[in-house]
């Protein structure tokens, strides 16, 4: 058996795993500065990136919102989720981050690097949910491991996928 799960999750560990990325490639970014422009790369309007990423952050909002809401009550009730946002995903509170913010906030300051952290943020996310994935498997058995087939770890298609099959 695992060690007791809190509510947080390896979420703690995953904001700073992420943020030391994060901060690494926003430093590279002013260091290197025009050099990684998305603007200059791709020859697009600096407002064309701003409205991007302000569509890519409000989607975000709602979408995080409702999963740590829901989140925070299922854990208290101890109850597993499956539907809402986590019909699209398992891990829609790290999808946030990697799917709609660290996105809109690379292309509001204008980063290719910045844009390479949801990639890392991924892979350590990957590395770091096997605990909850572990946890929620003896917690909830058949019934998670059936809903784990069925809803892809991170990126929001689940209900494409059910659809499709």
């Amino acid at each position: 058996m695992t060690d007791k799960m809190t509510k947080w999750g390896v979420g703690p560990r995953f904001t700073f795993y992420a943020f030391i990325y994060c901060m690494i490639m926003f430093g590279l970014t002013i260091y290197l500065d025009p050099l990684l422009e998305i603007t200059k790369t791709l020859g697009i309007s600096y407002h064309s990136l701003v409205l991007t990423g302000t569509i890519l952050i409000l989607l975000g909002l709602p979408f995080y919102l409702s999963s740590l809401t829901t989140v925070m009550r299922a854990f208290k009730e101890g109850t597993l989720v499956t539907n809402g946002v986590y019909g699209m995903c398992r891990h829609p509170v790290y999808a946030a981050w990697m799917v709609f913010f660290v996105p809109g906030i690379a292309l509001f300051i204008n980063s290719w690097s910045l844009m390479s952290a949801p990639f890392v943020m991924c892979l350590i996310a990957r590395s770091l949910v096997a605990k909850e994935d572990v946890y929620l498997e003896e917690t909830f058995g058949q019934e998670y491991l059936a809903y784990k087939q069925q809803v892809p770890a991170f990126l929001p298609y689940g209900w494409v996928k059910r659809r499709i099959t």
